[in-house]
């Protein structure tokens, strides 16, 4: 009797244990989630997103923005009274990074980090933004190209969230179109700014919209304009008065082969589907001899770098696109989906946060007839 009930107590006391590391996957759509600081539900933090064509983007920031007098969002990272002793801002965690992981490692936030790993094993992550662990930043030498430190907000002067993200939801760039999923209950991605400082790292300039600019508030060593070494070309403000961006860009019209691009752009008056590069992956194929809309541009460094997926094929004599459907998946619980995984750019399966890797990537622009 006494080892039946031993039993019993180690089965409920494992069933109810929460894991040191945290790779919940609920769905939530049914399901009412509780704030685990403050014990409020999500609409606290959540508001219902008005219908189209009344789009209000400064809802999808959640409890990072948005602040009333008759809100409560503050109290969802800030603990007022208990915070721990280190914790000049009154933050709930001992770390800028432990407080925005209470949410954004898979069981609140949906992960950003993390979710390869519950998905795929820790092994399957090759490549990321590591926060709290390094200020080397590569390419980040303006002169050489090379490496270089910088003096970063985390712990040792590290990399922070807080050093890409305006936690605060202030003066950051203007919303463009991602590939990510939020849940299955909301079938497509959104326009957000993703809460993207205009002023990234060393940047001395404030970048209004995501692009190549502004990757290169860090990796200044690896814009075609400001560094001595040669680098593959990347368009920027440096190169062109008319920069392409993330949300404005020339892909292809469709996703059957095509050798006709169009100039696509993030439209918030007419409602999805919105354009620019995310949500699709027709912007990640350059057909040659380059299209009127290409003429003139340079890729944009997402078009390398950005999460791993397969995104088509030149066919042919490489004048023809032939773009991969876009089918993502919420946070990588279909191992079938295209991409499968939407964490560009805190972690990659790829290498060096690549699109896709060796000649499968330069062959995406290069076709093999037009290699000298």
């Amino acid at each position: 009797m006494l080892r039946r009930t031993i039993l019993i107590i180690i089965i409920v006391l494992t069933l109810s244990a929460v894991p040191a590391v945290a790779y919940a996957f609920n769905e939530t759509t049914s399901t009412v989630i509780t704030n685990p600081i403050n014990n409020e539900t999500c609409g606290s933090c959540h508001p219902n997103i008005a219908e189209p064509p009344s789009y209000n983007f400064a809802l999808f920031v959640g409890p990072h923005g948005g602040y009333t007098t008759t809100s409560s969002k503050c109290a969802s990272c800030h603990s007022v009274h208990a915070a721990p002793q280190d914790s000049i801002l009154l933050l709930p965690g001992a770390t800028l990074t432990e407080t925005c992981l209470t949410c954004h490692d898979g069981t609140q936030g949906r992960g950003v980090y993390g979710a390869i790993a519950a998905r795929l094993g820790g092994g399957a992550v090759t490549s990321g933004h590591s926060v709290d662990t390094t200020n080397v930043v590569p390419g980040g030498d303006a002169n050489t190209g090379g490496s270089t430190t910088m003096t970063f907000a985390g712990v040792g002067n590290t990399l922070a969230c807080s050093d890409c993200h305006s936690v605060h939801a202030a003066n950051v760039v203007e919303p463009f179109l991602g590939d990510r999923l939020r849940s299955s209950s909301m079938p497509i991605a959104v326009p957000t700014n993703k809460l993207l400082k205009q002023l990234p790292g060393a940047a001395t300039e404030p970048v209004t919209e995501y692009g190549s600019d502004w990757c290169l508030g860090c990796h200044q060593g690896r814009a075609s304009d400001l560094s001595t070494v040669h680098n593959h070309p990347a368009e920027s403000a440096g190169t062109t008065d008319t920069p392409f961006t993330y949300g404005y860009i020339a892909r292809l019209v469709s996703d059957d082969p095509t050798s006709e691009t169009e100039i696509s752009e993030t439209d918030f008056l007419n409602g999805p589907p919105w354009g620019g590069l995310g949500g699709s992956n027709r912007g990640y194929l350059m057909p040659y001899p380059r299209t009127p809309e290409q003429e003139g541009h340079d890729p944009i460094c997402q078009q390398c770098h950005e999460d791993s997926r397969d995104v088509g094929a030149l066919t042919g004599d490489g004048s023809v696109g032939d773009a991969a459907p876009f089918s993502p998946s919420v946070d990588g619980a279909s191992d079938t989906a295209n991409p499968r995984f939407q964490n560009f750019p805190h972690e990659s399966t790829n290498r060096k946060l690549l699109v896709e890797t060796d000649d499968d990537l330069c062959l995406n622009c290069h076709p093999l007839g037009a290699l000298p």
